[in-house]
């Protein structure tokens, strides 16, 4: 602490301090994402630092901004759209922070991969023990005895955490040490408690992330690859035949979804599958809205004003389409942002991983790597996701940004 600025120190140690933070709540998240901003702008006015907004990525965050404001006039309920529409500007402002403190204090990023990747691995610890002895450190017990949810009690949503950001710390301690064995263990512990969580999306999502990490990695033989991909085909596998719940989740519930469906198999599985009915009132009310949509957070209001009853024929009554939002991004944004909102959110989409691919096969950093395979796999059709502008899922969201930023631009 005597050795270093406060205005160094202090800003890596709040980012280092984000898994913790939303695990404790997204208040202390919300806190951070603000004093980071405000001690941006102190020290660059200190320091007379120019802000600098001229990057495309930070121009087209401003311009979806813009149109947020603008769509607010079209919203079908202000109230619930007015305080997500007006501070969404505080997301590229977060960028540009944490690009000047990275940036003016890269010598110690450690600090925050170390941070993260001790976080992390208590968290995964605690997971183990839940799964084992029925509950976490803390004595809370999940809600659903087939998952686990480990310090967030109630709340099944661990495996998103672990999957935003177990990843970028191994991957920067794995560019320094790339012949760790160590390491590749903790790839694998951390890979068998994805798959107890039993998230079945985000389990899909980061099997898919360590898969081509591990298949873009460099400097590691053909040989070593094929054998730790051999392990993880074989976990899995195991984990579907020996683990009830797994087994469940994957092989059970598919196989009931799928039951008495014989034509046009994969449109009624989705259907019928436990998001369906909101993917399908999403699409009504994007039928009802088309240009602007209903307006942020206002599903949960529209859904009421639209039927899904033609999808289900005989089962009108069980089929239930209303909820908080649609839990998939892409209904969410047609439904709510209507086609103009949807066609900015996947030009950004795709301009980031242009971005990234582009800057990757450069540099070759495992931690861009990372970060890129996380953002590239919200991007993932049908799977079920959160609300985008829920402040839980775009604050990951954002700190993935956030590092695909700052390594793009070094």
């Amino acid at each position: 602490f005597k050795k270093m600025k406060i205005e160094k120190l202090v800003p890596l140690w709040l980012v280092g301090f984000y898994p913790l933070a939303l695990i404790l709540g997204t208040f202390i998240s919300e806190f951070i994402n603000i004093l980071l901003i405000l001690l941006f702008i102190f020290f660059s006015i200190k320091n007379k630092k120019s802000i600098k907004f001229n990057d495309p990525i930070i121009i087209f965050l401003i311009f979806l901004w813009i149109y947020l404001l603008i769509n607010l006039f079209f919203s079908i309920d202000t109230q619930l759209s007015f305080n997500r529409s007006i501070f969404f500007i505080k997301y590229p402002l977060l960028i540009i922070a944490i690009y000047y403190f990275l940036t003016h204090n890269s010598e110690n990023i450690k600090i925050i991969f170390k941070i993260w990747l001790i976080t992390l691995t208590i968290t995964i610890i605690d997971l183990y023990l839940q799964f084992f002895l029925g509950q976490n450190i803390l004595g809370f017990k999940s809600p659903w005895d087939a998952r686990l949810s480990g310090f967030f009690n109630e709340e099944l949503k661990v495996a998103h955490l672990l999957i935003s950001f177990f990843l970028p710390a191994l991957a920067f301690y794995l560019s320094k040490h790339p012949k760790k064995i160590f390491l590749y263990f903790l790839f694998i512990v951390y890979f068998i408690i994805l798959i107890l969580t039993n998230e079945r999306a985000n389990i899909i999502r980061g099997s898919l992330i360590i898969f081509f990490f591990l298949l873009f990695l460099p400097y590691v033989k053909a040989k070593f690859k094929i054998l730790i991909f051999s392990i993880f085909i074989g976990i899995f596998a195991g984990s579907i035949f020996f683990i009830e719940t797994v087994n469940q989740r994957f092989v059970k519930e598919i196989q009931n979804m799928n039951k008495n469906i014989e034509e046009q198999k994969l449109l009624k599985f989705i259907i019928y599958s436990n998001y369906g009915p909101h993917y399908l009132t999403s699409i009504e009310i994007f039928k009802k809205y088309k240009f602007f949509g209903s307006g942020i957070k206002t599903f949960r209001k529209a859904c009421n004003e639209v039927s899904i009853d033609k999808y289900y024929q005989k089962d009108k009554t069980i089929r239930i389409g209303c909820s908080t939002h649609p839990h998939q991004y892409y209904f969410e944004l047609l439904s709510e942002l209507g086609i103009i909102g949807f066609v900015i959110f996947i030009l950004f989409f795709f301009y980031v991983l242009y971005r990234v691919i582009n800057s990757y096969i450069k540099s070759k950093n495992l931690v861009l790597l990372s970060v890129g395979l996380f953002f590239a796999t919200q991007l993932i059709p049908l799977l079920p996701t959160g609300s985008f502008f829920t402040s839980f899922s775009a604050t990951i969201f954002f700190i993935n940004l956030s590092l695909i930023f700052y390594y793009i631009k070094k």
